[in-house]
């Protein structure tokens, strides 16, 4: 199991997103952006924001002009737009399908959304369009997943868990089930 090695390989760090995100909101709100506008943005300290900003200068996602202006490369753009998509898909997906708390959503999606590649942003924008058409098939499974009801029956019936494992989800639900009520 080498897939854990490729979290190293992932092109932005959580941080490096949020201060991409920072100059592109910045840039659309103000029209321009420094390292203290970024630093009152993200509510960190001038010399944090400075040290960063350097970093993605020289991975050339930002770029700096004579009076110290800060804004997204066309590289910095792209990524700040794919962390942006990848967002929005996940806090959809979570709330609107699998009806997580919008709060939850965000927070979630924010843990995630510069870890998404390309194919599988690309397939859960397909299956989002889907999922949100106008056609039978579509209403018919929309309305068969908001009338499922989750019942764990157990390790040997779980798609998650394997032969031998003792099942997370139905040891909580069977505790939670065993608790004296009232």
């Amino acid at each position: 199991m080498k897939e854990w090695k490729e979290f190293e390989n992932n092109e932005i760090s959580h941080s490096m997103a949020h201060y991409l995100m920072a100059i592109q909101e910045l840039h659309k709100r103000q029209g321009y952006a420094r390292v203290t506008d970024v630093a009152k943005e993200l509510e960190i300290t001038a010399g944090s924001a400075s040290v960063s900003i350097k970093k993605l200068r020289a991975d050339g996602w930002v770029e700096e002009d004579h009076n110290r202006f800060i804004r997204l490369s066309p590289e910095g753009e792209r990524l700040a737009h794919e962390i942006h998509i990848n967002n929005r898909l996940f806090v959809a997906f979570l709330s609107e399908l699998l009806h997580v708390s919008e709060a939850q959503a965000q927070i979630d999606a924010c843990k995630i959304e510069h870890l998404l590649s390309s194919e599988t942003r690309e397939k859960m924008l397909r299956f989002m369009t889907y999922i949100h058409e106008d056609n039978k098939v579509v209403k018919n499974f929309r309305h068969g997943w908001n009338d499922y009801h989750f019942d764990c029956h157990g390790p040997e019936d779980c798609l998650v868990c394997e032969d031998g494992e003792t099942c997370a989800i139905h040891e909580k639900l069977t505790h939670l089930m065993d608790q004296p009520k009232g």
